[in-house]
């Protein structure tokens, strides 16, 4: 079956038809992506590096539609689900992350003025470099935005090298710049 996100299409024309992309795909469809988790995972050894990640899914939802009554403003709104394997930067130890963003976005043309979209404020800008556009491009870039830029476990007790903060055993905290103030303001006295 092929991928109708690397197909070029008329942003206007995608519009026009209340175009939908409804499709599942894997990691592995998104190169500069897969470049990204390498390189990450390519500071771990070979044993520790998680296997069989580029088949890990993505969904994906994109709905084309106009965004003004006038019709001439294109938009994609959609979301995108995804499971990056990606390397913990507190214990740094490979773990898959959970990727998601819903998006609503309008198409700028290469030659298109901003101050059309005046009013649209629910919709970010997607400036397009030719008439056309690639559906996985576009999705590319979108997960490669909502990956953290530092992922870490979301529990504490994932982190395989952290220890778990033990509770207060009702020891004195020593701060020892807490009377600082009372002691400068004695010294310029």
């Amino acid at each position: 079956m092929s991928n109708p996100l690397l197909e070029r299409v008329l942003p206007a024309e995608a519009a026009d038809r209340s175009q939908v992309f409804d499709y599942k795909g894997k990691v592995g469809d998104f190169d500069r992506l897969v470049g990204i988790l390498e390189a990450d995972l390519g500071t771990l050894e070979e044993t520790d590096r998680p296997r069989g990640w580029r088949a890990a899914p993505v969904e994906i939802r994109l709905d084309f539609a106009w965004a003004n009554a006038g019709r001439d403003i294109p938009s994609v709104t959609g979301r995108v689900e995804a499971r990056l394997a990606v390397v913990c930067q507190r214990c740094l130890a490979a773990f898959d992350l959970q990727v998601e963003t819903s998006f609503s976005l309008l198409f700028q043309a290469p030659d298109e003025d901003a101050t059309e979209f005046a009013g649209l404020a629910d919709f970010d800008v997607w400036e397009l470099e030719a008439e056309t556009v690639r559906p996985v491009d576009l999705v590319e870039e979108l997960l490669i935005m909502a990956m953290p830029l530092a992922p870490m476990h979301k529990a504490q007790e994932s982190c395989g090298i952290l220890p778990i903060a033990e509770e207060d055993n009702g020891s004195e905290t020593v701060r020892p710049f807490a009377d600082l103030r009372s002691q400068m303001e004695k010294m310029n006295s």
